[in-house]
């Protein structure tokens, strides 16, 4: 069993190295899941100019919410209530190759993606575990510091660089 880390100095539990990167992972996952599709050709719309043609391009972007991050637990954690959601955002583009087709040919195309990338900008963790220390359950001290750390890791993984 990997151990929780805990501070020298008092009894406060902090997460480990191996937890910190499971996190990353997870988000990383499931973010990388909705980039590379981000929308429903229900969504999709045409943009009309004032004389009803259709431009055969478009973007969008939609607010995301992952949950059920790190669901399973976290390495070395057996007793614990983990609660890991992230927000944050997705942008894409994509345009229609709908070719009508002629006398000849069948009508082919659609909508196509052509680019979207995403990233979090906002993370909240909430973990309840057994202290081995005091024989109680308590929450994991998880600072801001190392959540700023995970939101950069999983944008960068990602391959979004997001100023700050």
């Amino acid at each position: 069993m990997i151990p929780i880390a805990i501070s020298k100095t008092q009894n406060d539990m902090e997460l480990t190295e191996e937890q910190i990167f499971a996190i990353i992972d997870d988000i990383s996952s499931k973010l990388q899941e909705i980039i590379d599709n981000p929308m429903d050709e229900s969504d999709l719309e045409c943009e009309e100019d004032d004389y009803g043609r259709c431009y055969p391009y478009s973007s969008g972007s939609v607010d995301i919410e992952l949950e059920e991050i790190c669901y399973d637990g976290l390495p070395g954690l057996k007793d614990a209530d983990t609660y890991i959601t992230a927000k944050g955002k997705v942008d894409y583009s994509y345009y229609d190759d709908y070719d009508p087709g002629d006398y000849w040919t069948p009508p082919a195309g659609g909508w196509e993606l052509r680019d979207s990338s995403g990233s979090i900008n906002e993370l909240e963790i909430e973990i309840y575990a057994l202290n081995p220390k005091t024989g109680e359950y308590e929450d994991i001290k998880v600072d801001e510091s190392v959540k700023k750390r995970i939101i950069e890791s999983v944008n960068s993984k990602v391959g979004c660089e997001v100023a700050n």
